[in-house]
């Protein structure tokens, strides 16, 4: 006499799967992609805000691709390499502060030594990091925002590997050049001021 409703049950609980599925999953995804996205627009606006604050002349399309650039290169920084200073939340301050102290966000800075664009790469180390990438990079590409960020990341993440995840050598030998980080130290002040600047950016964005 009782069978009928053990099958309705059962066929209740079979259901539940499906249920969540159709129903429930569905709203609970949307919310975390709308989390996700709203989480990116207040990074993109800091990362905006902040650039703009320190380079006033830049071009709106300009400061568009900038941020794009930085934001999603930024996200490539060795994570298992870098310690404290490039967990997550702050690699995007790390970023911004080495290319502030490296070209104070403009794309057209050239330096005595022939270093280039946002992130001063030389054109040897461009053409030696490029080709590792598979990229054939010219003296010219050095001046265009993706392809210097991307090449400036790259190398810093190969500065962090042959620095054994030590980010302050790290940031020296990018200034300084390896051998000479080896020989006698580096300038010291160089990486101060970017982790000067990436605490600031981590302050302005909350």
């Amino acid at each position: 006499m009782n069978q009928p409703k053990i099958r309705k049950r059962h066929f209740f609980i079979t259901l539940l799967p499906l249920l969540y599925q159709s129903l429930v999953a569905p709203i609970a995804g949307s919310l975390t992609e709308n989390w996700i996205l709203n989480k990116s627009r207040t990074e993109t606006d800091s990362v905006k805000q902040f650039i703009q604050e320190r380079r006033p002349s830049i071009s709106p399309s300009e400061l568009e691709l900038l941020t794009k650039t930085i934001l999603l290169e930024a996200a490539k920084i060795d994570d298992t390499a870098c310690g404290t200073y490039c967990s997550e939340g702050e690699k995007v301050g790390l970023l911004l502060g080495l290319i502030q102290v490296e070209s104070e966000f403009s794309r057209k800075a050239r330096s005595k030594k022939n270093a280039r664009g946002y992130m001063q790469v030389l054109p040897s180390t461009g053409a030696w990091i490029g080709s590792l990438e598979g990229l054939k990079v010219r003296d010219f590409h050095l001046f265009e925002t993706e392809i210097n960020i991307r090449l400036g990341v790259s190398y810093l993440n190969h500065l962090l590997e042959t620095q054994e995840g030590d980010v302050r050598k790290a940031l020296l030998a990018y200034n300084a050049g390896p051998a000479a980080v080896k020989k006698w130290g580096g300038v010291r002040q160089y990486a101060e001021d970017v982790f000067s600047i990436q605490e600031e950016y981590l302050g302005f964005r909350n």
